[in-house]
């Protein structure tokens, strides 16, 4: 089995098109580069995996393939207006939807694969809408005052302390 190699490992990086400016005219070989991973990009939406489109496009190893992918969504994103995102989110939430509706009658029958499905479509979910970062305001330790002032409160919880451990001050 190949070893991956990082996206940003120097190793790799010859095989990288320098950034250019947007006002330079891309070289033939950036323009073979982005058609390439246009076709990448395309086959992936077709359902091919990456060692398939590897042998599709006649690269030699499926970190090429990655990298390939990669550069294409930071170049789409990079480009993203907040609407789009927002409609591309819609549209993905939809797909997971559609997946978990397909899926849903045989995990509720036991079959444990569809379950498998199901918790990782719930996850993938949770995931893209933020629903499984942790909500700071729930995590806080609540502390109820009692008394007149948080000074009392903090006076009477120092007294509680020293008594309980003997020492007077």
């Amino acid at each position: 089995m190949d070893k991956v190699t990082p996206i940003d490992s120097p190793k790799r990086s010859r095989k990288r098109l320098p950034a250019r400016s947007p006002s330079s005219v891309p070289s033939k070989r950036e323009k073979q580069h982005w058609e390439k991973a246009i076709q990448a990009y395309e086959l992936l939406l077709a359902g091919k995996s990456h060692s398939e489109i590897a042998d599709i496009l006649g690269i030699s190893h499926v970190d090429d393939v990655w990298r390939l992918l990669t550069e294409r969504f930071k170049y789409d994103a990079a480009r993203l207006t907040d609407a789009e995102r927002k409609d591309i989110l819609g549209l993905e939430l939809l797909r997971l939807g559609a997946l978990q509706a397909a899926v849903w009658p045989s995990a509720m029958m036991g079959d444990p694969k569809s379950v498998d499905s199901v918790v990782r479509i719930i996850a993938a979910r949770a995931k893209i809408t933020g629903l499984e970062q942790v909500d700071p305001v729930v995590q806080k330790n609540l502390v109820l005052v009692m008394g007149d002032s948080e000074d009392d409160f903090i006076r009477s919880l120092k007294a509680a302390s020293n008594d309980s451990t003997g020492s007077g001050d």
